[in-house]
C-alpha cells in the first residue's frame, strides 16, 4: 500500500526516527513518501489523496501532540476520511496516551487508525537545569534501542501485526494528569519565548529555523507572534544561548540531537 509519512521534529529526535524507518521501508520495498508537516505546501495535497496509509510522527508534549501537529490535522481533516492511519510518538520519559491522543482526533476525521506506537528518545528541554542533556557518544545506547524498536515495528507492519500503545482507559487517565495542567501552561508559554536582548546579536538563526514562523527580527530585537509550538529548536540552536521558554534560565548545555 502506498504510504505518506508526515512528521514534525523540533530538535531532531522524531526526524531521526523517521530516517531509521525509511531505511527499513527501503529494505522491504514499501512505497512511501516523506514530508515534514512544517514544510508541507498546498500543492502537495495530492500526496494525501493518493496515499492509502498516512503515518503521523511527532514528539509528545504533555501527553498531547504539539500545536503545530493538531493544527495541521485540523486543516487537512477532509483528506483523512477512509484512509488507514498510523501514529508514532517520540517521548522522553512517560506520556500516557500521547500517541492515542492524536489517534482519537484522527478517528473523528473518519480515519481508520490501525497502529499507535511510542519511541523513547532524549530530553531536549535545556533551560531546566536539573534535567540532563545528552549529546554525542552518550546517545549510542539510545540509538541502538531505537534501531531495534524500529526494526520490530517495521516487521510487524509488513506482517500485518498492529499495536495500539496507550489506547486504553488507564493510559488516558494517566495522560490526563499531564494534559489538563499542561494545556493551560502551553497557551501561556506559546506567547512567552524569553530572549535575552543583552546576549542576542540578531543573527536570525532562530528566525530562520522557527517551524511556525513565530519569531521575527524588527531590527531592534527579536519579536514573536504568540505561536510558539514549544519545539525548543531555537533554544538549542541559538549560538549565544540567549533563549529560554519554560524558565528564565538560559541553557548551559544545548541539545544537539541524535
Amino acid at each position: 500500500m502506498k504510504m505518506l509519512m508526515l512528521y514534525f521534529s523540533g530538535t531532531g529526535n522524531t526526524k531521526y526516527l523517521i530516517h531509521q524507518l525509511e531505511e527499513r521501508w527501503n529494505e522491504h520495498g514499501v512505497d512511501y513518501t516523506t514530508v515534514a508537516m512544517d514544510e508541507f505546501e498546498e500543492s502537495q495535497t495530492n500526496l494525501m489523496e493518493e496515499a492509502e496509509v498516512i503515518l503521523f510522527a511527532y514528539p509528545v508534549h504533555g501527553s498531547m501532540a504539539p500545536m503545530l501537529v493538531w493544527s495541521f490535522v485540523k486543516k487537512y481533516a477532509s483528506y483523512f476520511e477512509g484512509k488507514k492511519g498510523i501514529v508514532l510518538a517520540t517521548q522522553w520519559m512517560f506520556s500516557g496516551d500521547g500517541g492515542a491522543y492524536l489517534g482519537r482526533i484522527l478517528r473523528k476525521c473518519k480515519m481508520d487508525v490501525i497502529a499507535i506506537d511510542h519511541f523513547k528518545t532524549n530530553n531536549n528541554i535545556s533551560d531546566l537545569r536539573f534535567l540532563k542533556i545528552r549529546n554525542g557518544v552518550e546517545n549510542d545506547p539510545l540509538r541502538v534501542r531505537l534501531k531495534q524498536q524500529v526494526e520490530l515495528f517495521a516487521l510487524d507492519y509488513i506482517n500485518g501485526r498492529y499495536r495500539k500503545i496507550g489506547d486504553n482507559t488507564t493510559s488516558i487517565l494517566l495522560g490526563a494528569i499531564q494534559r489538563i495542567p499542561f494545556s493551560k501552561w502551553e497557551r501561556k508559554l506559546s506567547k512567552n519565548v524569553k530572549i535575552d536582548i543583552a546576549k542576542c546579536t540578531l543573527c536570525n538563526a532562530c528566525v530562520k529555523d522557527c517551524p511556525t514562523k513565530n519569531l521575527f527580527n524588527d531590527e531592534v530585537k527579536i519579536g514573536q507572534n504568540g505561536e510558539c509550538t514549544l519545539c525548543y529548536k531555537c533554544v538549542n540552536l541559538c549560538p549565544e544561548k540567549a533563549i529560554s521558554i519554560m524558565t528564565k534560565h538560559k541553557p548551559q548545555v544545548q541539545y544537539k540531537g541524535l
